[in-house]
């Protein structure tokens, strides 16, 4: 994920920095300066108009996040200022023992960064765009992340601040301490309960793994023997999240006969709400595509995307995000509420319909949609990013459309990943809709 453009750095610098370039990180020689972490994010907080106002971290949460977000695990001095939640924005600053110590901590932030990035891919493509633009820094002993409008002027600023051309004097109440009483002596490292399991490696730029020749046993038939995917992004299950589709055999079994006794607490109310919901969106005579077109929309408008997943590393949203409950009852969830949603109220509407549990980002990040069988033919559905968080909230028909009955070809077209050979392939166009023109009859 490479920045492109890089600009120079300022000419006070230029005679003591080497530049190398790796995705999004940069690497340069030891600089002497006399400046702090906190002295130093502030300098680039204070050089961006986006970025003023944004909230300090300290003490506990500081630590949570270098260690259990960013993955860190020794530092000397560190200064974080983030938004938290869907806002992508972020200055964080590392002082390390040394300038090896700096390397490796940059490699672990642009890890971190290309994590974030896939966390927001598809669901708030201007956060993940920003992530895109980002970059991290290690000057001397010295790490960064900066996500920002401007990335290069935060750049310029920071380098600038630890040259000593500016250096911001840092009022007592909004000082960042820093990881130890004594900084100087030994690294810190985070506590252990606190830490979740070890960093991974930077992913390599543009991985392409083969494919094996012959699919792993799996116990499941495999569907497209002569589909051709020596082309395809290979999928490897991230497992960077629970990814378990709720069981709803009770809710449908119980809808079949007309009766919720058995049913758990949870599962009566998510009955309850199917009722009331295919009550208002389905007629008689209507159509497998218009009941699918009427639940698709339906769950765009009620649902908004569980941003509360995103404030803590493991991942963990509100009751219900990953099952129907979340959607029907709050109105929120993360893909697995919303396509095991969809798949409940298609079950519930004798519309044929599968949950794909697969991948996006290069098979970084764990996904989920679905496929509907229509007049005996298979298309692809992502009801998740048909609904994606954006800065003005203004996504207009065609925007919550981009993936509503679209092709396979189409969604690996879209960074989708997912077992190739044990999936429908979804050729058919015949009820592709993308929310302009006439409707498929």
């Amino acid at each position: 994920m490479s920045i492109a453009g890089k600009k120079a750095l300022w000419p006070a610098l230029c005679l003591c920095l080497a530049l190398t370039a790796c995705g999004g990180q940069e690497v340069a020689t030891p600089v002497s300066a006399d400046v702090t972490v906190a002295e130093l994010a502030r300098a680039v907080v204070e050089s961006q108009d986006d970025l003023v106002g944004l909230p300090v971290l300290e003490g506990e949460d500081l630590t949570d996040h270098l260690s259990a977000f960013c993955g860190l695990e020794t530092w000397k001095e560190g200064a974080v200022y983030a938004a938290g939640g869907m806002d992508a924005r972020e200055v964080t600053v590392v002082r390390l023992a040394d300038e090896a110590s700096a390397e490796t901590a940059a490699d672990t932030l642009e890890n971190y960064r290309l994590e974030r990035q896939g966390d927001f891919f598809g669901y708030a493509p201007e956060e993940a765009d920003r992530l895109e633009r980002a970059v991290v820094l290690q000057r001397g002993s010295y790490a960064a992340l900066l996500v920002c409008d401007d990335p290069e002027a935060a750049k310029e600023s920071f380098d600038a601040c630890l040259a000593g051309e500016f250096p911001l004097p840092v009022e007592e109440e909004t000082a960042l301490p820093v990881s130890s009483e004594e900084p100087e002596a030994t690294a810190v490292m985070a506590p252990e309960t606190e830490k979740l399991a070890e960093p991974t490696p930077t992913p390599e730029p543009d991985p392409t793994p083969a494919p094996p020749e012959t699919p792993a046993e799996t116990g499941r038939p495999i569907l497209n023997p002569d589909l051709d995917t020596s082309g395809f992004v290979p999928f490897m299950e991230p497992n960077d999240t629970n990814m378990e589709i709720y069981d709803t055999s009770a809710i449908k079994a119980a809808w079949e006969i007309g009766d919720a006794d058995g049913l758990s607490d949870k599962d009566a109310v998510i009955l309850e709400k199917c009722r009331e919901v295919l009550g208002e969106l389905i007629t008689e005579g209507m159509t497998d595509f218009e009941k699918e077109l009427a639940v698709h929309d339906w769950i765009v408008e009620q649902g908004s995307y569980d941003q509360t997943v995103h404030n803590n590393p493991v991942h963990s949203g509100r009751t219900g995000y990953r099952d129907p409950y979340g959607i029907l009852v709050g109105g929120y969830g993360n893909c697995l509420g919303y396509s095991t949603t969809f798949q409940l109220l298609m079950d519930l509407c004798d519309v044929e319909c599968i949950t794909v549990v697969g991948a996006a980002f290069d098979s970084l990040e764990s996904h989920a949609w679905n496929m509907v069988k229509l007049d005996g033919e298979w298309y692809c559905v992502d009801v998740t990013w048909d609904d994606p968080t954006v800065g003005n909230g203004n996504i207009n028909s065609v925007g919550h459309h981009r993936y509503f009955n679209v092709t396979s070809e189409h969604m690996r077209e879209t960074d989708h990943q997912w077992d190739y050979l044990y999936v429908p392939e979804a050729t058919a166009t015949h009820y592709r809709w993308d929310g302009a023109g006439p409707l498929p009859q």
